[in-house]
């Protein structure tokens, strides 16, 4: 249970053992979160999707909390509402920061097989090259995997280990890597295997087959770069507007308006919009962050 799942104030390991009371409604929850148990496989989350929806509704419980405590003492500090007021309207936003978090807590698990397979991209085209080089020498597929495999790849690495160790138990090569393809998040790596195992089943030359397969990842892969450059300055621009142009020119405004209309504007109601900005600006700094594709050519 190594992997750590951000948002999550309680760790998996505690987690997992005050949640053994909700694991009920962690099986009724995983009814609306399909996938979820292949989404675990592929992750080092060392869960049942039952025990992970658990762990998350003892978090999200958690944060309930906090949010519904916060709020309610500054609601009530700042005087705009009644103590009942108060109490009402911070149990109401905590509810809603519960089923958000709770949604965005159960989507992890995807989320991370798929920065996961971001990862074993990355160094995908270079272990290729590897393997192609050491084919041409003469090497035998079996031993470049195995090579490969202890060559400092990151989680290419790893997935080719697993493949080698298989082969060398006396599964055939071609199964062994059908197992790889079957079981990886990434597209890129089943297109690749999947090549293999067809060059290998037909007979045909593995040189051939890798040097095609190479030249087809780096094209998508420059192709992922630009696009990503393309959507940076739309998010740039949204960025700014948020950091920048909200908060003055929505702040002027909303003075104006609020003459206007004969509408005093609270202490509170600035505080809030404030936060709302704030808030906004570290969910666009996170979504930049993870729009960014993991390759390195």
């Amino acid at each position: 249970m190594t992997q750590r799942v951000p948002l999550m104030l309680i760790p998996l390991g505690i987690a997992k053992k005050i949640s053994k009371r909700l694991r009920g409604i962690g099986t009724v929850f995983t009814k609306f979160v399909p996938g979820l148990k292949y989404d675990l496989e592929k992750t080092d989350i060392e869960l049942t999707q039952e025990e992970y929806i658990a762990v998350c509704l003892v978090n999200c419980l958690v944060i309930f909390l906090i949010f519904s405590v916060l709020l309610f003492f500054i609601f009530y500090i700042i005087r705009t509402k009644t103590l009942s007021q108060s109490l009402i309207l911070s149990i109401g936003i905590g509810l809603i920061f519960f089923i958000l978090f709770l949604f965005l807590l159960a989507r992890y698990p995807k989320i991370l097989a798929k920065k996961k397979a971001e990862k074993l991209e990355k160094n995908l085209v270079f272990a290729l090259k590897d393997i192609l080089l050491e084919i041409s020498s003469g090497v035998s597929l079996y031993n470049a995997l195995v090579n490969v495999s202890k060559a400092n790849y990151g989680l290419v690495s790893n997935e080719i280990e697993k493949t080698a160790k298989q082969v060398n138990s006396g599964k055939a090569m071609d199964k062994a890597l059908e197992e790889l393809a079957v079981t990886s998040e990434s597209e890129y790596l089943r297109k690749t295997v999947w090549q293999l195992i067809n060059t290998l089943r037909a007979g045909a030359s593995l040189k051939g087959a890798l040097k095609t397969i190479i030249k087809s990842l780096t094209i998508d892969q420059k192709t992922k770069i630009r696009d990503y450059a393309k959507e940076l300055n739309m998010w740039s621009l949204i960025y700014m507007l948020f950091a920048v142009a909200i908060p003055t020119i929505g702040t002027t405004m909303i003075v104006i308006l609020s003459s206007f209309a004969g509408m005093g504007v609270s202490r509170g109601f600035f505080i809030a919009f404030i936060i709302i900005c704030f808030i906004v600006q570290f969910i666009l700094i996170g979504l930049i962050k993870t729009r960014r594709p993991m390759v390195y050519i």
